[in-house]
């Protein structure tokens, strides 16, 4: 179960690198002129996410080895992921996108869930690889974007 959680993790973050290069190929498709302030801040906001959604998903492949395989199916929630990947698709299929603040707020939610399980799982965990995860999902945690 936990390889197929990653995999719509991973599924989840090309559809919105697609998301994001189709954004980018309307926008200037369109000639319209300057961005206005909002769209600046959806799009960094939106670029932050895709960082952090790739960050979680080189985590989960750090630790996928050295753990045991009860915190291993733990870690990598299928339900989670799921969740992850419908709101990634719904992006993709809405005219909104990534422009959408509803849109963003369910993506930021839905990270931020991941990062919590994450740390939830790990925090009686005793190996280095955990430890040094549990720093690198601490930093991710501080750096959401607010919305």
């Amino acid at each position: 179960m936990g390889n197929h959680a990653l995999r719509h993790q991973v599924e989840a973050l090309k559809l919105l690198h697609e998301l994001n290069g189709t954004w980018r190929v309307r926008s200037d498709a369109e000639g319209r002129g300057p961005q206005t302030v909002a769209e600046r801040a959806r799009e960094s906001q939106f670029s932050r996410l895709v960082d952090i959604l790739s960050q979680i998903i080189s985590i989960e492949q750090d630790l996928i080895g050295p753990l045991s395989e009860d915190l291993r199916s733990f870690l990598l929630r299928h339900k989670d992921s799921v969740d992850l990947k419908n709101i990634c698709l719904r992006m993709a299929v809405s005219d909104a996108g990534c422009q959408s603040d509803r849109n963003l707020k369910e993506l930021r939610v839905c990270l931020q869930l991941i990062v919590d399980n994450l740390l939830s799982a790990l925090r009686d965990e005793n190996s280095l690889s955990s430890l040094g995860a549990v720093r690198r999902l601490v930093g991710i945690f501080t750096t959401f974007p607010d919305m």
